[in-house]
């Protein structure tokens, strides 16, 4: 061992029992003058934001517990309460649909018009997706026409139990939709006013899009069907209310309607979510 490092090694004893003390007792107290530091200040809070929160987009799932609660209201024969908080509020509705693959033609005298479907060419080459408003101008399942637009266009929920926008789960059984019974269902009420945009409204205008295969191969069945996307704004207007209930029977479900103006329609694949088409105002 160097000198240097046994001097170090024993200098500590050379200073004397005052000076440990002093060293041990500054937790407790100071030495000398010394005095004990003050703790730092807190920090300052954050500025806290005054801007309201937008109100977030309505989802199916959003929409459709608004109406099964309107839905009973109605059967309980209750009155609505004096504002809606859903006015004006955004939303944004999926519709799935051509899950278990394309869909023949309705029979005669029966109209598709108010749900979106998907067919193959007569090559079978190509898929053809369409949805054409039903025109609920002079009135729906809900009640009669409503005054104040131009035009009421109309588009059915399908599966209004289902709060997901996707297929139902397959393999499940399943009946040809053309060959139930009409009974009361949910649907949109597509408002239009005077001079106010086409998008959604009844007429003879079908929404279409054609998918196309890759090179000279057809077009492949969607693994997931497809989704028909509306967007826009919730818009009071029968009574001057956002849902509108229809009690016809006692024993069955009120048919409810809930008035939107679009901004956006769109086609979306049901599996990727890829925008396939879209249609805007103007």
């Amino acid at each position: 061992m160097s000198d240097r490092a046994v001097n170090a090694s024993i200098g500590p004893r050379r200073t004397g029992l005052p000076g440990l003390a002093c060293a041990a007792g500054l937790a407790l107290a100071a030495c000398g003058d010394r005095q004990p530091s003050a703790p730092p200040a807190p920090p300052e809070p954050a500025p806290q934001s005054t801007a309201p929160l937008a109100d977030p987009i309505l989802d199916r799932g959003a929409i459709l517990s608004a109406v099964d609660s309107e839905a009973s209201r109605a059967a309980a024969g209750l009155a609505p309460p004096a504002s809606d908080p859903l006015a004006n509020r955004r939303f944004r509705m999926r519709i799935a649909f051509g899950c278990l693959g394309p869909e023949a033609p309705p029979p005669e005298g029966v109209s598709d018009a108010g749900a979106p479907r998907w067919s193959r060419s007569a090559d079978g080459r190509v898929i053809r997706l369409r949805f054409t408003p039903a025109d609920w101008t002079a009135g729906d399942a809900t009640g009669p026409a409503v005054e104040g637009f131009e035009r009421v266009g109309g588009v059915w929920i399908n599966q209004p139990w289902m709060r997901t926008g996707g297929c139902p789960a397959p393999g499940l059984p399943v009946m040809d939709t053309f060959a139930l019974p009409a009974s009361p269902k949910v649907g949109l009420a597509l408002l239009r006013g005077e001079g106010a945009s086409r998008l959604g409204r009844a007429d003879d205008r079908a929404f279409t899009f054609t998918v196309r295969g890759q090179g000279d191969a057809p077009a492949p069945n969607p693994v997931r069907g497809y989704r028909l996307v509306l967007e826009g704004r919730l818009i009071p207007w029968a009574e001057g209310r956002v849902i509108r209930c229809r009690v016809a029977r006692a024993d069955s479900r009120p048919a409810c309607a809930v008035g939107v103006v679009l901004d956006r329609l769109a086609y979306e694949d049901g599996a990727t979510g890829e925008t396939l088409s879209e249609w805007r105002p103007g």
